[in-house]
């Protein structure tokens, strides 16, 4: 792959409960918040009040732009069951420019 200039597509981890990753995943990309969402089943391990949690859950990798960062992680706040969602915004410095531009049309139009 042709190393591309930074671009303004970013990628945000999140996870839910399992099961929960679907409707969040159809809402972010019917409101254009998103060209697509990965969804995959994992298992995580973290501390949560004191105590070593291990759940099932749903990992999303949202595709959107940071242009509409701030809407789309407002949007996951409104809709996610969690009462503090994981939402990690990961840059994308380089890809494929077709798949890209796909990317940017779907949100920006």
């Amino acid at each position: 792959m042709e190393p591309v200039q930074r671009t303004e597509v970013a990628i945000i981890l999140s996870t839910t409960p399992r099961g929960g990753g679907e409707k969040i995943s159809r809402i972010l990309v019917e409101e254009h918040l998103a060209a697509c969402v990965n969804l995959m089943e994992t298992r995580s391990f973290f501390l949560w009040k004191g105590n070593l949690e291990r759940e099932e859950e749903d990992l999303l990798i949202i595709k959107t732009v940071s242009e509409r960062l701030p809407e789309t992680i407002r949007r996951i706040r409104e809709i996610h069951p969690y009462e503090i969602p994981e939402m990690i915004v990961l840059p994308v410095v380089a890809g494929n420019e077709p798949y890209l531009q796909w990317v940017r049309k779907e949100i920006l139009g």
